[in-house]
């Protein structure tokens, strides 16, 4: 080693220069003849070109080291390249892959689906559905979605497509089940029975179903006020009309168990009744016709029927239910002031005319007059007329 300074050659061992004192620093030994023999390298043999040359060496030796630093780049960039390519050529594979599988169209429109992404989910469900046309899972999942949207229109023709490829596909008649309820279809789910031909899918329509009414009395020709029943065989609600028209929650009359339907003038009347459920379903209508027609009472009967008699008698009269009986003795018509039968009347002495009449308490119909002729003297002995 040389001192940094002088240059005088350090001891070994040495810190400092022996020769100026200067602290020794770590500097690599160098010779004039190893500079010589480093310019010799870069020169031209001929010397009187050796400045045109130095600088051709230092053109060439400057190339070299731009292009040894550009090689790196050039192959990060290439292997940068097929790293691109490679990825998109697997993506590309794995999209057609995708695009092609039915399962994978499936579980992607589960999860948009399961996302509240309702449009994604269907276009997913219609490629399964292109991919594999005869399996119905992808047509309820597309119900499913249509349902969730309140597209129940759509709704009802997948599940259509549904049932028509597979008749007995339970859960496709529940779910059109459920669609004509949210559409207040009633109608349509009694139609949609009548294609049924499975025991166990028509259980689903049972609750659809309720029971016609019952009226009683029966239909006929009264003669008397009375009120009429109507009874539900399900205690659903029960709406009537009195004059023949259909019977609805809207236009019928809401019946009351507790009062009935009185017909209590005289007509005709025409009772048509229907149990509505707590759905709102109706059940068929049923109907009955009366007639009020009072007829008067017939005349009530005498007995004894008048004549003579030589003892005390009594009188018993006779008539219809809901009657009572008015009577006189001097051959006038009765009336409702006349004296009223309330049990055996003893004949009076004399030639008396008897005159009964019936009148209905209910209607006030009044019966025709009734007579008889009594003759009674106590001593048996008539009494002699008056000469003129």
């Amino acid at each position: 080693m040389k001192c940094a300074k002088c240059g005088a050659e350090l001891k070994e061992g040495r810190v400092y220069c022996s020769v100026c004192g200067e602290e020794a620093q770590m500097v690599p030994a160098y010779s004039v003849l190893e500079d010589d023999y480093l310019r010799s390298l870069l020169t031209d043999e001929n010397p009187g070109d050796s400045k045109g040359k130095q600088k051709k060496g230092k053109r060439v030796s400057r190339k070299k080291y731009q292009i040894s630093g550009k090689m790196p780049i050039i192959l990060v960039c290439v292997l940068l390249a097929v790293f691109i390519v490679t990825g998109v050529a697997v993506k590309l594979v794995i999209h057609f892959k995708n695009a092609n599988s039915y399962d994978y169209q499936m579980a992607m429109a589960v999860q948009s689906q399961s996302g509240s992404q309702y449009e994604d989910a269907l276009k997913y469900y219609e490629t399964a559905l292109s991919l594999n046309p005869q399996d119905p899972a992808a047509r309820m999942g597309m119900a499913e979605v249509c349902i969730a949207k309140k597209d129940y229109d759509a709704a009802l023709v997948v599940l259509m497509d549904v049932i028509q490829a597979d008749n007995n596909h339970q859960e496709a008649y529940q779910r059109l089940i459920d669609v004509y309820e949210a559409k207040g279809d009633y109608d349509g789910i009694l139609a949609l029975e009548d294609t049924v031909r499975n025991a166990e899918i028509a259980k689903l329509f049972a609750p659809y179903h309720v029971k016609a009414p019952v009226i009683s009395p029966v239909s006929g020709t009264y003669e008397d006020f009375m009120d009429v029943v109507i009874v539900s065989m399900e205690e659903c609600e029960i709406y009537y009309t009195t004059d023949g028209s259909e019977p609805d929650p809207k236009t019928g009359i809401r019946y009351d168990e507790e009062t009935g339907i009185p017909l209590d003038e005289e007509g005709e009347y025409e009772i048509s009744a229907v149990c509505v459920n707590e759905k709102g379903i109706c059940s068929d209508i049923r109907s009955a016709t009366y007639e009020i027609r009072f007829e008067p009472p017939d005349p009530p009967a005498i007995w004894p029927n008048g004549g003579e008699v030589t003892e005390q008698t009594f009188i018993v009269l006779h008539t219809e239910r809901d009657c009572e009986i008015y009577y006189t003795w001097d051959g006038t018509d009765p009336t409702r002031q006349s004296a009223k039968y309330e049990g055996p009347i003893e004949i009076p002495a004399g030639n008396n005319i008897f005159s009964v009449r019936a009148v209905n308490t209910k209607n006030g119909l009044r019966s025709g007059v009734n007579r008889a002729n009594f003759i009674y003297y106590p001593d048996g002995t008539m009494p002699q007329e008056t000469p003129q």
